[in-house]
């Protein structure tokens, strides 16, 4: 009976050995096989992806074909209308260099009555700034307008900073008390707005309506009746071309003094000696578009444009793609799906 009792035990050990063996090598290879499924799964689905998206460019491709033949005669009519524009174009550039050339010349050789515009020759204008006792502005205005110079004193930082801008002719001189240091600048707006003939007063009043203002009525400040402007919470109390009070908010400028047709020291027109000083001439305000490699830049040639097409119209959207990513990876897919369209298109327009 023992003898029994041990045989059925070394059998049951040994099938449960066998048996615990086979099932270890069964997982294994189920885990393997698994895995293998999962790449293979994993790769077919990004072959699925690329196809699909091969598919539907190709459809929008064909879709893009029909509408390039629709839009045929426009596009020739167009290209008609472009060329007529460029030779409109060059006329113009012709006319502009010419008016560049001779600008100078003509700055020098206008008549300082022309810049006249105010009805009086002179004035003085005193401004308190918030009834402050330190912030002030004056005014000084010389020659009718041809010589007009503000000087500004404002508190920074418990300190009165004091800057000018001055305008003489169409010369315009910021002015930095602080820094001693003055720029001078043409200003094309100056020269241009300059004649003896023009009715400065109705002029003012245009632009203000064309910037928004209304006038709403009268004041009189230091005697003299004001035109009240308004736009929003700004307002303007003009007289004869002269802002005698500005309000922005709670910001308040009021004239305090004024004086007109009095002599205005000259020196309020000029830089302080010592200051450094820089000064732009007027031709250096326009661009020189003599020079058209500087407009064309990075620009491609006719000939390497169409070479460009000539590989678009032989080339499949996966084919581009991986063109342009190549040179730069980090473009992302609606970029290169809009430049792939794009470029199919300019290159079928070449047949039509």
């Amino acid at each position: 009976m023992k003898k029994i009792i041990l045989v059925l035990s070394v059998l049951i050990i040994a099938v449960s050995s066998n048996s615990y063996s086979q099932f270890g090598i069964q997982n294994r290879i189920k885990n393997k096989y698994k895995e293998m499924g999962k790449k293979h799964a994993e790769e077919g689905l990004n072959k699925a992806e690329d196809k699909a998206e091969e598919k539907g460019m190709e459809e929008a491709d064909k879709g893009l074909n029909k509408a390039t033949d629709a839009a045929a005669p426009g596009i020739k009519k167009g290209e008609e209308k472009k060329k007529e524009g460029e030779e409109y174009v060059n006329i113009g550039l012709g006319k502009y260099q010419e008016f560049v050339d001779g600008y100078d010349e003509k700055v020098e050789s206008k008549d300082p009555a022309d810049y006249k515009r105010y009805s009086f020759e002179s004035a003085i204008v005193e401004y308190s700034i918030n009834d402050s006792k330190t912030e002030r502005k004056e005014i000084y205005i010389d020659m009718g307008g041809y010589k007009y110079a503000e000087y500004d004193y404002v508190k920074k930082k418990r300190k009165t900073h004091k800057t000018a801008e001055i305008l003489i002719g169409s010369n315009m001189i910021s002015i930095d008390f602080e820094e001693e240091s003055a720029v001078q600048v043409h200003n094309p707006a100056a020269f241009y707005l300059a004649n003896p003939n023009r009715d400065w007063e109705e002029s003012s009043k245009r632009i203000l309506e064309h910037m928004g203002y209304e006038m709403i009525g009268h004041e009189t400040i230091m005697k003299k009746d004001c035109e009240i402007w308004k736009q929003g919470s700004h307002r303007m109390w003009i007289w004869n071309g002269l802002a005698l009070k500005i309000k922005n908010g709670r910001n308040i400028e009021l004239a305090t003094k004024l004086t007109v047709d009095e002599a205005v020291p000259g020196d309020v027109f000029e830089v302080p000696e010592g200051f450094e000083f820089t000064a732009v001439d007027a031709k250096s305000m326009f661009p020189d578009l003599s020079d058209t490699s500087a407009i064309k830049g990075d620009q491609m040639s006719e000939e390497e444009w169409n070479a460009l097409l000539d590989d678009i119209e032989n080339m499949s959207y996966s084919e581009y793609k991986a063109k342009v990513l190549e040179e730069d990876p980090g473009t992302d897919e609606e970029s290169i799906r809009q430049a792939y369209l794009y470029l199919r298109q300019e290159a079928r327009l070449r047949h039509k």
